[in-house]
């Protein structure tokens, strides 16, 4: 019976199954792009269509990135589980190193400052223009109509 020190993993390599997946998420994203550029080139097209002809490159772009951000990943945590079943921990758990950074406090001149006002002078502030034509009854729109037709009638 073999014991955990004795199975050592291997490293995960690029097989021709993940190129294939890749190439074919890669091929239907820049697909994707050529329809969406001739659709902004067509008579109907308009900016929403470059947008997205712009954004799918991006997005297969980001499907290699992250194969290769996975693989490296997974390579690295096979890796540390080996240096420890060599060394002969039984209950390790891989974790990713963090990077040494402090937290960092924004300075108080960066920031615009608060106004700081009381309850009165915030409802000065913010006084409703005028009433809503529902709160004026039933004729309130031909009263507004009116008021309207006066007020360009004075200009």
């Amino acid at each position: 019976m073999s014991t955990p020190q004795d199975e050592k993993r291997e490293k995960i390599k690029v097989r021709w199954w993940h190129i294939v997946l890749i190439a074919f998420f890669v091929c239907a994203f820049l697909g994707l792009a050529y329809w969406q550029w001739t659709r902004f080139q067509s008579g109907s097209g308009d900016f929403q269509n470059l947008g997205y002809a712009l954004q799918w490159p991006l997005f297969a772009a980001f499907v290699i990135y992250a194969y290769r951000m996975s693989i490296k990943y997974e390579n690295e945590r096979i890796e540390a589980e080996s240096e420890a079943a060599e060394s002969g921990e039984e209950d390790f758990q891989y974790q990713a190193e963090k990077p040494d950074k402090k937290v960092t406090k924004i300075s108080e001149d960066f920031l615009p400052e608060r106004p700081q006002m009381d309850v009165a002078e915030f409802n000065e502030r913010n006084a409703p223009r005028r009433r809503k034509a529902a709160n004026r009854g039933p004729d309130a729109a031909a009263d507004n109509m009116k008021e309207n037709n006066d007020s360009a009638d004075k200009q």
